[in-house]
């Protein structure tokens, strides 16, 4: 009797996200064959095309997935009642699901695979809630202590930055060695350059 039954099918839906993730950050457009992404998960193609219907549907939640582990590492650091500690909690929860999750982050920021749609509306409609209510912490913390540009602004800045940053620390690009301290230290830096 195969492993497949016994597992529940929210295990089993995970279990291929991680593994078409893995396989797509790893290998770029070629990874995305669903039978080695059944092979990797350990479930039959039959269960990847039941989840996700065809290889765009895989894509599109693999990126909501990614984009929903952002929004749930972000949330955690952005309700502390002092916005300013709310807009640095942000950014280093940014980072730490990026470092968490990397797979899952290189194909969030990723070009389409040739003969692939771009990510339908869910997807894109979660990523800028994500940076929405990113602007919307930079706004409170404006709404308290004046800054010196608008919360847009000051949010894209903050944002483009961080992501620079960690885009550097996952290729292996960044020189430094206590990365997090530079990424903490470059955050607060800004943080202090918009105040007024």
């Amino acid at each position: 009797m195969s492993a497949e039954p016994q597992t529940r099918p929210a295990d089993l839906r995970r279990a291929t996200l991680d593994a078409a993730a893995r396989l797509l950050a790893r290998e770029g457009p070629g990874g995305l064959a669903v039978r080695r992404i059944a092979a990797e998960a350990g479930c039959s193609t039959m269960s990847v095309y039941h989840y996700f219907g065809d290889k765009q549907g895989l894509l599109d939640a693999v990126q909501s997935e990614g984009h929903d582990r952002l929004r749930a590492a972000q949330s955690v650091r952005r309700e502390t009642g002092d916005p300013e500690a709310d807009v640095r909690g942000t950014c280093l929860a940014y980072r730490e699901m990026a470092l968490a999750h990397p797979d899952y982050f290189r194909i969030m920021f990723a070009d389409t695979p040739p003969g692939l749609s771009r990510p339908h509306g869910e997807v894109r409609s979660i990523a800028r809630e994500n940076y929405a209510a990113f602007v919307d912490v930079v706004r409170r913390w404006h709404e308290r202590s004046p800054l010196r540009t608008d919360p847009a602004s000051a949010a894209y800045g903050l944002w483009a930055t961080g992501h620079g940053m960690v885009v550097l620390e996952l290729t292996a690009h960044a020189p430094v060695a206590d990365r997090a301290e530079r990424y903490a230290t470059t955050i607060d830096a800004l943080m202090t350059g918009l105040r007024r």
